[in-house]
């Protein structure tokens, strides 16, 4: 199996490929703005690829719940990094966003795919991603995005299912490439852990749907909040991460490389009966 965008491919069925995080963002939970300059966004980006990192996935606007910054802001964020890495690697690039107007910008500068954590909230961006050839990652969200709630929620595993389905048909009936289309159950963004577990025992249902399966596990509540840890403990992280591996998820979006990056093949080598 491979992914293949308009300018680039990525071959899959070894271990997961590892898609990292270059937030160009002021209030990122992770690494709280450190890499907001778009200098250092791009210093970043380049040390993630160093540590392995076989995709780089830019976004220039937190997920978390609150008001949406300007399309034209987020545009200001991450076009110059993605053009400043497009020179400098040519790993595939994502963008993260759901709105069309960043999407076009960022692909027009260089990205090879669209990250949209909110599966096509904004009904403009499959066309947007298919004028470029891109591909697209669809992601199940059982919110509008960045709405602020009042406690967790909990989805049946089916109703994801049936959610991811259904935008990977809009995106392909919107002219998608399918050989670039993935989709992400949404680990978090509001789920409760009970959700996200059976969700995790379930991913290789996952592959019923017909295209590459994308985690997103990190520092996530799932992965702390059994254990009693802070969300930025390893432990939980790591643990999702190798399951998912040995289970044939074919992406994994994670911070800390090169560390979940061994993780990862660990797990992977221990499913398939590998030797190393």
């Amino acid at each position: 199996m491979e992914l293949r965008f308009a300018k680039r491919s990525l071959a899959l069925g070894g271990p997961p490929r590892i898609m990292a995080i270059v937030n160009v963002t002021p209030d990122s939970f992770y690494d709280r703005g450190l890499t907001a300059d778009p200098a250092a966004a791009v210093a970043r980006g380049l040390e993630l690829t160093a540590a392995g990192a076989d995709l780089l996935d830019v976004g220039g606007m937190t997920a978390r719940p609150g008001e949406p910054i300007p399309a034209e802001a987020e545009v200001e964020r991450v076009v110059p990094v993605i053009e400043r890495l497009r020179c400098e690697t040519d790993v595939p690039i994502a963008v993260d966003t759901y709105r069309a107007p960043v999407a076009d910008a960022a692909l027009a500068a260089g990205a090879d795919l669209v990250n949209d954590h909110t599966g096509l909230s904004d009904p403009a961006l499959a066309a947007a991603v298919a004028e470029h050839g891109a591909g697209l990652v669809v992601t199940h969200l059982g919110l509008e995005p960045k709405q602020v709630q009042d406690g967790r929620y909990s989805v049946p595993f089916g109703d994801i299912a049936a959610a991811l389905a259904d935008r990977a048909g809009r995106a392909l009936a919107a002219g998608v490439p399918r050989e670039g289309l993935l989709v992400d159950p949404g680990l978090g963004f509001g789920k409760d852990t009970a959700t996200d577990l059976e969700t995790l025992r379930r991913l290789p249902e996952l592959r019923a749907l017909g295209h590459p399966v994308l985690l997103a596990p990190s520092h996530k509540e799932v992965t702390a909040e059994p254990l009693g840890l802070p969300e930025e403990a390893l432990e939980g992280t790591a643990a999702v991460v190798a399951v998912a591996a040995y289970l044939g998820v074919d992406v994994l979006r994670v911070h800390d490389l090169p560390f979940m990056a061994r993780v990862a093949r660990m797990g992977w080598l221990i499913g398939t009966g590998g030797a190393g």
